[in-house]
């Protein structure tokens, strides 16, 4: 396969799978936050969610297959804006026009983010060292999910979800990378085992975030922080590289998706103030 082929097909995949991914996101907010149907119906909608999520995560792993770590995730990104329609539609919210410039800035940002890729790679980090690396991140994470307080918000279990699911992401890269890695050597593989911790404390956290918020805000953290540190790492680790001459155009897409995300959030968290505040009802 031609690389520009194979960069269409890495896209194509990216975009598929942000697709299911936005969907998934939907479902899992409605079984999440219903609360006065029986307790089978919600655990079948959210099953029916992470459904949907591990399609989207097959379609991610192909899309690995052909992109770096970072443009995967800038496009996967995208569930943002998926996300924010579906949700007006489910639960029967406005979108103020400050709601779809925030969006906006966010998929465009990630979309330059995106367009910064290339086939080409520099120095991979030795085996061990790799491992060693995500470990330590699983660990961590592991910490941080159960030490995490109930009253905590939605914000930081995001950022915790998107953490992991970078960290998946970064694991799979790593195993695709892996020489003679086939299905039948896969259970001997200590990163196989990594992506199923990383991706279990990215479902976790991710469910009890939307418990707390409507789905736009838990969606848009996790997807920008899932984009940064697991972009940086597969560059130091894995040799994902920025095409020559892209990093300020990726840096005007960076500071774009973090000022969408920042809009985002202060929006949903001034509505829900006035939603509970007295002189609201």
């Amino acid at each position: 396969m031609s690389p520009q082929l194979g960069i269409a097909v890495g896209f194509g995949a990216a975009g598929v799978a942000a697709a299911l991914d936005g969907i998934a996101t939907l479902l899992e907010s409605r079984a999440a936050r219903t609360t006065g149907r029986p307790a089978r119906r919600r655990v079948l909608r959210y099953g029916v969610g992470l459904t949907v999520d591990f399609l989207g995560w097959a379609m991610t792993v192909v899309a690995l297959r052909f992109l770096p770590v970072f443009a995967v995730q800038a496009v996967l990104g995208t569930q943002i804006a998926i996300a924010a329609v579906l949700a007006r539609r489910a639960f029967h919210t406005s979108v103020q026009a400050r709601d779809l410039v925030a969006v906006g800035c966010v998929a465009g940002g990630l979309g330059l983010i995106a367009a910064g890729a290339t086939t080409r790679t520099g120095p991979v980090a030795p085996e061990p060292v790799v491992l060693g690396v995500l470990a330590v991140l699983a660990v961590g994470l592991g910490v941080a999910a159960l030490t995490a307080r109930t009253r905590e918000g939605a914000v930081p279990r995001a950022i915790v979800a998107g953490l992991s699911y970078g960290g998946s992401r970064v694991a799979v890269r790593a195993l695709l990378q892996t020489p003679g890695i086939t299905l039948v050597v896969l259970w001997r593989q200590p990163l196989a085992y990594l992506v199923l911790v990383f991706t279990a404390l990215g479902i976790a956290m991710y469910a009890t975030s939307l418990r707390r918020t409507t789905p736009s805000v838990p969606s848009a953290v996790t997807t920008l922080t899932g984009v940064v540190f697991p972009g940086a790492l597969a560059m130091l680790l894995l040799g994902d590289r920025i095409r020559p001459g892209w990093w300020w155009l990726s840096g005007l897409g960076l500071v774009l998706a973090v000022a969408g995300v920042a809009a985002v959030v202060h929006h949903q968290n001034t509505t829900g103030s006035r939603a509970e505040s007295p002189t609201a009802r």
